[in-house]
């Protein structure tokens, strides 16, 4: 019971800080910080890992270095928890058997990198070009806005000056941020 309490509180924290980049998103007056990016992804996924657990959903990290970044580590964190939310969201409504997703953090030409793929099927080529337009979603109104994928294309190339790709793989897709 203090264990399960102790989990929601930090989700609570998380949300206000989330709640709390989003107000001040716009603003100039924050500075960039160094964090290590398999941190940020280990505290996003302690998040929502009821909520993968419960679909079955398995999670693999594979790193072999402490990678570091310059940026808005809240913000970065956000758009981490887009990309698995959508992950999450394919793998149930596609009904996929053994559902994962891997992480797998890197670095190249002295950016971190982040691959964040599944094994959902991948994403509809018709599609694939207006993932991260504003408001674009595939399904409907009550189950989502449209708005995350968007919001994580601006945090990471207008707020951090990384990039943020998609493509599709063998068996699902794969999101890749450089920073």
């Amino acid at each position: 019971m203090e264990n399960e309490t102790r989990k929601a509180m930090d989700e609570l924290m998380f949300m206000s800080h989330t709640i709390d980049d989003f107000r001040s998103f716009f603003q100039e007056d924050k500075e960039m910080a160094t964090f290590l990016v398999g941190e940020t992804i280990n505290k996003a996924l302690e998040l929502v890992s009821g909520n993968l657990e419960c679909c079955n959903i398995h999670v693999e990290i594979n790193s072999k270095e402490n990678v570091s970044t310059i940026g808005y580590q809240n913000e970065y964190s956000q758009a981490l928890l887009n990309i698995i939310s959508n992950a999450r969201s394919a793998c149930i409504e596609r009904c996929v058997v053994e559902p994962r997703i891997v992480i797998r953090i890197t670095s190249e030409s002295g950016r971190s990198v982040v691959c964040i793929s599944d094994n959902c099927g991948g994403i509809p080529n018709e599609i694939m070009p207006k993932i991260f337009d504003p408001y674009f979603t595939t399904r409907g109104p009550d189950k989502g806005t449209g708005i995350g994928l968007y919001m994580s294309k601006v945090i990471i190339e207008q707020r951090m000056g990384g990039h943020l790709t998609v493509r599709n793989i063998n068996d699902g897709a794969e999101f890749r941020i450089e920073v």
